[in-house]
């Protein structure tokens, strides 16, 4: 594995008093070979890997706009979601480019120096390890779906100049990474946390994510055998009322499932907290970013990042319990309409936080799932789909559509069942991030924006070219490489 150099941003330090792992305050950058020192060096260090979760946040939005279920209000506009003028000088490319790699470098200073801390309580010191590679593979996996070849980066050096000369690794060679970083997370890590550590990867979010990884390169044994050790693990379910998932107040909360027994259905979420940091999380995870006061000027108005599709509204049965909360027309007794995009209305009901903190503007405090336990099932049941057809499939999608009010599956080929995960993803995941990466990875992202029916795709789907499957590499980071850096194609 090729080793190239990184920098180190920040780190954060101090964990007392703290009720998770987000509210951690920002100190001095610490020079390697002085930091980390001690133990409390070490897990300051961990959790400021964390710390570009939140940064993945615009990756969340590319992750399902535009699609069919998606559509980016005229507000400005932007490249990745219009395809106009999208270039190796676009904002979001670059962002999502430099905050991952961000990432990555705060999880190398993890992986290379704790191992040298002197510290009392090695199970935590193999821990804290263990989740800076689980971190790694997640801003891994963000980049090598975006952009396909990436540098493999696993070592923590200060020089700038190093970085010239760099070149990008194979798409295989970085699942390969993202694979062993993962298994090897795993099998340290615990199976839940509590208190201040709420939030924290555990055996089972790097299991689950190991599921995603193989899912995407249609691994679909190794997927499934991930898939079902979180199953099997039972440390989750579905809760009974889908619509009680999107608060605050659900956040490490148990609650009933269909038979009275508390299940935590979250497997993986990014934690935000209002006003320690101004995250922006609501302008991005909301349809729109203002507080609820009225139609126009509230939550009808507002970024307009992400609006929900009239293909959408037509995946939803009849009866879907879903769709009330996924594709909101009416708030507060007011009929939503758009101040900025003619003709749009409807957003989506998810992280509008209504019995939670309100958002402030764009500051809001509900945490962003990753993982929850219904994407583990839909994956099993796809999993299992394409290595024996529907037989054993039906049990882990019939879980799903029960919890809708939906009536079960049954008698369908390969292909139908097939299309019918794809819609089921698409009703129970939703405004989650997952969309578009679902279309890019069973390769018809580009022909499924062409054929979307509502009017206010029209735009991207006339400008849509097959090179945009994956963004470029910006031009910055080419100029730093001088231009060993490869440029995707189509740019």
């Amino acid at each position: 594995m090729k080793k190239i150099i990184v920098i180190i941003l920040v780190i954060f330090a101090g964990l007392t008093s703290c009720d998770d792992i987000i509210t951690e305050k920002p100190v001095d950058f610490l020079v390697p070979g002085s930091f980390p020192a001690n133990e409390q060096d070490a897990v300051a260090a961990t959790t400021a890997a964390y710390t570009r979760l939140h940064s993945s946040i615009i990756s969340f939005y590319y992750g399902f706009t535009p699609s069919d279920i998606a559509f980016q209000g005229q507000h400005n506009m932007r490249p990745v979601s219009w395809f106009l003028d999208l270039n190796p000088n676009n904002g979001d490319a670059t962002a999502m480019w430099q905050q991952n790699f961000q990432g990555i470098a705060l999880a190398n200073t993890v992986i290379q120096f704790v191992p040298d801390v002197e510290m009392n309580d090695k199970a935590l010191q193999q821990r804290l390890i263990a989740e800076a590679k689980f971190l790694r593979a997640f801003y891994y996996f963000e980049l090598v779906r975006v952009y396909g070849d990436v540098p493999i980066i696993n070592e923590v050096v200060i020089n700038t100049e190093d970085l010239i000369g760099i070149t990008r690794n194979t798409v295989e060679e970085v699942y390969t990474l993202i694979e062993q970083d993962l298994t090897e997370a795993l099998a340290v890590l615990p199976n839940d946390y509590v208190g201040e550590d709420l939030g924290r990867a555990t055996k089972w979010s790097a299991t689950a994510l190991l599921a995603k990884v193989h899912l995407t390169q249609g691994e679909w044994e190794a997927a499934a055998t991930r898939a079902h050790q979180v199953i099997a693990s039972g440390m989750f379910g579905l809760v009974a009322d889908y619509n009680s998932l999107w608060s605050q107040n659900a956040e490490y909360v148990p609650m009933p499932d269909k038979n009275g027994n508390l299940v935590n259905e979250i497997v993986f979420d990014i934690q935000f907290e209002q006003n320690e940091r101004n995250d922006f999380k609501q302008s991005w995870t909301a349809s729109r970013d203002t507080e609820i006061v009225g139609a126009t000027n509230a939550v009808g108005g507002g970024w307009e990042n992400m609006l929900p599709t009239t293909d959408y509204l037509a995946m939803f049965e009849a009866g879907d319990l879903r769709k009330d909360i996924s594709y909101v027309t009416e708030l507060n007794g007011n009929i939503l309409e758009s101040p900025r995009t003619p003709g749009a209305g409807p957003i989506s009901g998810k992280y509008l936080n209504a019995d939670g903190d309100p958002p402030k503007s764009n500051n809001g405090s509900q945490n962003t799932y990753v993982i929850r336990y219904s994407d583990v099932l839909l994956m099993r049941a796809e999993a299992e789909n394409e290595l024996n057809g529907p037989a054993a499939a039906y049990q882990f999608i019939n879980l799903v559509r029960d919890r809708a009010g939906l009536s079960p599956l049954a008698g369908l080929n390969q292909e139908s069942f097939r299309q019918a995960i794809r819609k089921e993803r698409a009703t129970e995941l939703g405004f989650e991030g997952h969309r578009k990466f679902d279309l890019l990875r069973w390769g018809i992202f580009v022909e499924t924006i062409r054929n979307v029916n509502d009017s206010h795709m029209e735009t991207p789907a006339a400008n849509i070219q097959e090179h945009h499957v994956l963004l470029p590499v910006p031009a910055r980071e080419r100029e730093i490489s001088e231009g060993s850096l490869t440029q995707n194609p189509g740019y």
